[in-house]
């Protein structure tokens, strides 16, 4: 044979001779792996009905022993032989009705997946001899109830700082792992600040800290920050992520989702983690503070919670997206899995789904009149009630919103393997003012302040027309035009005296009506109340055909028969107002209430029009009142686990559970269990305290481990990952805490708690922090958006992207060159030298202390830049300080 030129290579031929000498050999090691090929393959599409979760047709899947069984149609399988095996039957037929999975179950198999599968069944089949089933879903180590752990024996004392430390150990034991050193005390010190209360400690901060060598100096820091107004500011954020925080937003003025005013929900936030708040009354007061305390405003605040999912064109999707973030917000469940069929890895049924939603079937959103403030376009307290008491509630055959199951409503539930109590569901019969509002005493001292104030203006307006009236008046025209605003001021005050009356009777009537009072005192304060607003809708007739008569004297001659048109319509309604103000009352009328049309909220169901408005039921329906009870129970295995998970997610950069909000069959399971269960039965058994574990987290050794793997080669290459926490997770700070940062550092970050959020527009002006601007899905601040801002929709765990556009937004971005500019000035002032700034701005700046390599560095920058043309001693320690904001350094938490 002749071997072409360009074959001729030893190395060639000797391979080919390996391919001949194995023949068929060599295709035997290409037979199809069971485990990484088949099984995956068989999980996705079958296990949900035919595994441990359910058994169709008595059949499981999930061993090959369990296929060779078979079940009630006989062997799944026949080793060897494809065509004789009633799986591939099943999963390659062309008729829906019979291919396998079911079209509502998930997607067919691909050609090419049933050709791995025939080649597998041809090969025999081959599986593990020690292969077991799925375990039992309900022993699913999420679903177990809580027991605190036993913390483990200490093999060497001296490293743990507290029991978290102990179960870490424990890890580090069973890996070979070796824990790093201690971080150095200045890194320790920026990490609680920007941890704590998000922003980067003070120079005297730093000073103080350094110098203090007292044995509690770093636990007293901690108290300190925990104490600190910023902490709930901070934490706020983190909890605004999870909860699905989001202004309004909609087209233009209409309000399409969310609701306005959502900023109370936020403050409360703020507030309820300064207070320490227990986490378990901060999920019940979301879920049902109307139930719980349905007159106290501050606390109705929390059911924002539930007014922030209000989406106005389709009450389906809205139910369905409050359900979804029910479940993993507060439980780690997927139950949206659920809504099209069961699900497909956890034991919750397709009904389950639609249980769930039948508790919040019946709320709706209001916003509710504040102190101070009559007008709810300007302020107002958004919140829930429940407005459909009767709703019921259908399971949407495949999930399909057209096609309900009407065939019977379905009772709110919870699933089946979780129901460790039963619910008990009792209407909740509401004090008059929740479903009155009207009474509170505030809402009409409100209308009578408002019409007052409106009344001064409008005498004074009228003082102001006629000392102007009273001036001389060179040309005839200017005397009439004078004349005609004195008569517009007369008519304007006419309108604020009948407006001023017509408030006052409605005030005395409201009072009257209150629930046992004299029906013939409310009757007469009726009447005098519609006459009052008679007079006063008679009076802006009056005014409107003066108008009209003032627009007709100044109208174009082309434009006057459409103004007289208008003059003609005024004066007919004036004349049937004089009409109506003559006429007597009769016993249908009613005075219109002060929780009339703008308490009313205009909502969108399921029809192609906007409904009536919905009044205010006497009671409510007691449903997520047990729900909220029912979540925060000391029984319930998932609530205390995801808060706990969340916690220390935030605080050490990675969660126990990588899954944060799915807990179950199909999440990641914790490289650390026993510590999650410590830490959320630590979390109940000091009254679901946060700061409590807070305090536990931060001060343990672990919390306090340098993020370097300088030294820890051996330690990396047992646990490449960090998953055993050996050594600091460095932390990409997030988009708010990077802006108030460098605020700070400025000194002009504005430190004002609470408040209307800043709008889009004001934002690039603005000092105020982060977590203060208006944020919704339309609109996000653009910097806050390139540091990974928050997706509305939902943000259980923040991305950490890094892409250029974050160093574009360092580096020119104007709020970074003033900063810049005012942090160099400040360092300036204290400095003895350049060596002495270069000290301040590494610690202020970055958190580090400047070594040689930095010194030299830094001085050979600052005459560098001083040497320019137009350089000057500010403009180079202005670079400089710009300089560190852009290393990457500043944007993480080490």
């Amino acid at each position: 044979m002749t071997v072409p030129e360009g074959l001729r290579c030893p190395g060639f031929l000797v391979a080919c001779m390996a391919v001949m000498a194995c023949g068929t050999d060599t295709f035997a090691a290409d037979r199809i792996e069971y485990a990484t090929r088949i099984k995956p393959l068989l999980r996705e599409r079958c296990f949900s009905c035919h595994g441990a979760l359910k058994q169709e047709s008595g059949l499981r899947l999930d061993t090959v022993a369990g296929m060779v069984k078979g079940g009630d149609s006989g062997a799944a399988i026949d080793r060897g032989k494809p065509d004789a095996s009633l799986i591939l039957e099943r999963v390659a037929a062309e008729d829906a009705f019979s291919r396998m999975p079911p079209e509502h179950e998930g997607e067919a198999f691909t050609a090419q997946q049933v050709d791995l599968l025939k080649r597998w069944i041809a090969e025999g089949a081959k599986g593990p001899p020690d292969e077991r089933p799925e375990a039992d879903p309900k022993d699913h180590w999420a679903f177990r109830a809580v027991v605190r752990p036993e913390v483990p024996p200490l093999r060497e004392a001296g490293w743990a700082k507290n029991p978290v430390d102990a179960f870490i150990a424990k890890q580090h034991q069973a890996h070979g792992l070796t824990p790093q050193t201690e971080a150095p005390r200045i890194i320790l010190l920026r990490r609680l600040h920007l941890d704590l209360i998000g922003i980067p400690p003070t120079a005297d901060e730093i000073e103080a800290f350094l110098a203090d060598s007292s044995p509690d100096s770093y636990e007293a820091t901690v108290e300190r920050l925990l104490d600190d107004l910023r902490h709930g500011q901070r934490w706020a954020r983190h909890w605004m992520d999870v909860w699905r925080y989001s202004d309004w937003w909609g087209l233009g003025d209409q309000l399409r989702n969310s609701q306005k005013h959502i900023w109370h929900w936020r403050d409360w936030i703020v507030d309820s983690l300064n207070e320490d708040l227990p986490y378990d009354e901060m999920v019940r007061l979301m879920l049902a503070a109307d139930e719980l305390h349905p007159n106290d405003l501050g606390k109705l605040r929390a059911t924002g919670y539930l007014a922030r999912n209000y989406y106005l064109f389709n009450r389906d999707q809205w139910m369905e997206e409050t359900v979804e973030h029910v479940g993993k917000a507060f439980l780690g469940l997927t139950m949206n899995c659920a809504k099209c069929h069961d699900h497909k890895y956890d034991p919750i049924e397709q009904a389950d789904f639609y249980r769930m939603r039948a508790f919040f079937e019946p709320y709706h959103v209001r916003n509710d009149v504040v102190p101070g403030q009559p007008n709810l376009d300007r302020d107002g307290i958004p919140r829930a009630f429940d407005a459909l008491l009767d709703a019921p509630t259908y399971l949407f055959v495949r999930g399909d919103s057209r096609n309900p199951d009407k065939s019977a409503a379905i009772s709110p539930g919870v699933p089946a393997l979780l129901a460790f109590r039963e619910l008990a569901i009792e209407p909740v019969e509401l004090p008059t003012t929740a479903w009155r509002p009207d009474f509170r005493p505030w809402v009409l001292e409100n209308q009578a302040k408002s019409a007052q104030e409106a009344l001064d203006k409008a005498t004074e307006n009228l003082r102001k027309a006629r000392e102007q009236a009273s001036a001389p008046s060179v040309e005839q025209a200017e005397a009439e035009k004078k004349q005609a605003a004195v008569t517009l001021a007369e008519l304007n005050l006419a309108v604020a005296e009948a407006e001023l009356e017509s408030v006052r009777s409605r005030i005395d009537a409201t009072r009257a009506s209150a629930p046992g009072a004299d029906e013939g005192k409310a009757r007469e304060a009726n009447v005098a109340a519609v006459r009052a607003e008679r007079q006063l809708a008679l009076a802006k007739a009056r005014r409107a055909v003066a108008q009209a008569e003032t627009k007709l004297s100044q109208a174009a001659a082309d434009k006057k028969d459409a103004v007289a048109k208008e003059l003609e319509n005024a004066t007919n309604a004036a004349q049937n107002a004089g009409k109506l103000a003559e006429s007597p009352v009769g016993d249908d009328a009613a005075f219109t209430s002060f929780a009339g049309a703008a308490w009313m909220p205009t909502r969108f169901l399921n029809s192609t029009k906007d409904d009536p408005a919905v009044r205010f039921p006497e009671r409510s329906t007691g449903r997520r009142k047990a729900l909220a009870e029912w979540i925060t129970d000391r029984r319930n295995p998932l609530t205390a686990r995801v808060a706990a998970n969340q916690i220390w997610m935030r605080h050490m950069g990675e969660p126990l559970v990588p899954t944060v909000f799915d807990l179950g069959r199909n999440g990641v399971p914790p490289a650390n269990q026993e510590l999650l269960d410590w830490l959320a039965a630590e979390l109940m058994d000091n009254g679901w305290s946060m700061k409590h574990l807070h305090r536990i987290i931060v001060t343990s050794a672990a919390y306090r481990l340098s993020s370097s793997v300088r030294g820890g080669d051996a330690s990396a290459a047992n646990d490449p990952d960090n998953r055993h926490w050996w050594r600091r997770v460095p932390i990409r700070l997030e988009s708010q805490a990077i802006r108030d940062s460098v605020l700070a550092l400025a000194g002009t970050l504005d430190t004002t708690a609470g408040g209307p959020s800043v709008a889009a527009a004001q934002q690039a002006a603005s000092t105020r922090r982060s977590l203060y601007f208006f944020h919704s899905n339309n609109d996000r601040n653009l910097f806050l958006e390139t540091f990974d801002e928050a997706i509305v929709t939902d943000c259980y765990r923040r991305e950490q992207s890094v892409v250029p556009q974050q160093a574009l937004a360092l580096a020119n971005s104007a709020l970074v060159i003033d900063a810049s500019r005012r942090i160099a000035e400040r360092l300036a002032k204290g400095a003895a030298d350049d060596a002495d700034f270069i000290r301040k701005a590494f610690r202020e700046v970055v958190g580090i202390e400047a070594g040689d390599a930095e010194f030299e560095a830094g001085i050979a920058a600052l005459q560098a830049w001083r040497d320019l043309p137009d350089g000057s001693d500010g403009d180079a320690r202005a670079r400089f300080v710009w300089a560190l904001i852009n290393h990457n350094d500043f944007v993480t938490l080490r």
